[in-house]
């Protein structure tokens, strides 16, 4: 059981940024044709993402037969594409990328909305902003997450999406694709709805910081993790238990046992290493562990984070769990708290 540390974090005020999906500025801009198989049971939509796409869509969502939709796009208008993925949910048809095509951007929201989903082709997410859509506010952003929520979105997709610059494109290989239950070939066999729903992002060198909702009891907190770095390693605060508390995340299965004592080694240049001791819980697929509870332990926690190059994290029998720079660290550290404050 973790124990609360005494703060004076106060409520977090969930809010957003992030506004827009762009597509890359290589691609044509082109309106984007929407079809019909001979046989009536499928739907393709080629080309760019716009409202006049949307409406041709609409247009034979809900015609008799149709089972399927084939995706080949660079992207698009983000409202549009969620018209597109309503759609598609609420007939409960599928969806498809076919080998040699693309779905990028915009595209994976209608992707994801497929009853059951098959990306043989190139699946590519990043970062939503606005610039190409200033029709997009800060309110938008909850409406989309929750309509990735709706979607049976991975956490995993979702993760490289916040990870990933507006002007750079994550493209999941055949392997993501499959282990991570994007794509979905027996809906009965889907994974459950992410429980951790970002709502505002920023990355900072190697780390990531955000508000999330957990989707499970509806609570918001704010969140310090790394960024492409495994395992992932995760500050997080909930305000309204005045409870911070740290997770390294590991494969399911991968560790044993209830409890363990963890040490946090902090490297700082050619200075001799600094390591900090704590006791962690062993969860299915993390240790766990909260603050100390000594304040003066907890002040060279946040000094030695802020300042050091490097943390490394040993189990009890002197075995590496992870290894993290710490470039941008001070910097994230400062937003976690501005955020935590607000």
């Amino acid at each position: 059981m973790r124990l609360s540390i005494s703060t004076k974090l106060g409520v977090v005020v969930v809010a957003s940024a992030l506004v827009a999906f762009l597509p890359l500025s290589t691609w044509a801009q082109a309106v984007a044709p929407v079809s019909l198989s001979a046989d009536g049971s499928t739907a393709r939509i080629d080309g760019e993402i716009t409202p006049a796409v949307a409406a041709d869509f609409a247009a034979l969502a809900g015609r008799t037969g149709l089972k399927s939709v084939s995706l080949n796009s660079p992207g698009g208008r983000v409202f549009p594409a969620l018209d597109i993925a309503r759609a598609i949910k609420a007939a409960g048809l599928n969806t498809v990328v076919p080998a040699g095509d693309e779905c990028h951007s915009a595209c994976a929201f209608i992707f994801l909305a497929g009853h059951e989903r098959i990306a043989q082709g190139k699946l590519g997410v990043h970062q939503v902003s606005g610039v190409d859509d200033p029709s997009l506010t800060q309110t938008a952003i909850g409406r989309i997450y929750e309509d990735l929520v709706t979607f049976n979105a991975p956490s995993y997709l979702v993760s490289r999406m916040l990870r990933t610059p507006p002007g750079d494109m994550y493209v999941f290989t055949p392997e993501e694709l499959e282990r991570n239950s994007i794509n979905i070939r027996d809906a009965s066999k889907a994974l459950a709805v992410p429980h951790l729903l970002p709502v505002e992002t920023w990355l900072r060198q190697s780390w990531l910081v955000g508000v999330f909702v957990n989707t499970h009891t509806s609570q918001p907190f704010v969140a310090l993790e790394s960024n492409n770095m495994m395992p992932l390693l995760r500050i997080a605060h909930y305000p309204q238990r005045s409870q911070t508390f740290v997770e390294i995340m590991v494969p399911e299965g991968s560790i044993s046992g209830t409890s363990t004592r963890l040490e946090l080694r902090f490297a700082h240049g050619n200075d001799d290493p600094f390591s900090l001791y704590v006791n962690a819980d062993i969860e299915t697929n993390a240790y766990a562990f909260d603050f100390p509870t000594d304040p003066v332990a907890i002040q060279k926690f946040w000094a030695a984070f802020a300042t050091g190059t490097q943390l490394t994290v040993l189990n009890s029998f002197g075995v590496e769990v992870g290894r993290y720079s710490l470039a941008g660290s001070r910097r994230a550290l400062d937003d976690f708290f501005k955020v935590a404050l607000r």
